[in-house]
């Protein structure tokens, strides 16, 4: 992807990053996050968990209750976070 191609299709952006697609533990802006970016410095896309309070991203590690990674995963999987490619490589670690 290039960064024309991210920028047409990105959701948000920041001075980091175009956010391409993105899901949300509870309410947006102010929960965990899974999303899907593209960097501009290096041109990559990249897999970011986030967790957001009051509506800025926060500077610490985001924890995420163990109970409630799969539904966060599943949402993700189905709004187009991870690619074909990526899914089937996570199946294939499952059932292994």
């Amino acid at each position: 992807m290039t960064e024309a191609e991210a920028k047409a299709q990105a959701i948000k952006e920041t001075d980091y990053c175009y956010v391409l697609k993105s899901v949300w533990s509870g309410k947006q802006n102010d929960s965990i996050c899974l999303e899907r970016i593209f960097t501009k410095e290096e041109g990559t896309e990249e897999i970011r968990l986030a967790w957001w309070k009051d509506g800025k991203m926060a500077n610490r590690p985001a924890d995420l209750y163990a109970i409630d990674w799969v539904p966060l995963f599943t949402k993700a999987v189905q709004q187009g976070v991870f690619t074909d490619t990526e899914k089937l490589g996570m199946l294939k670690a499952l059932l292994r």
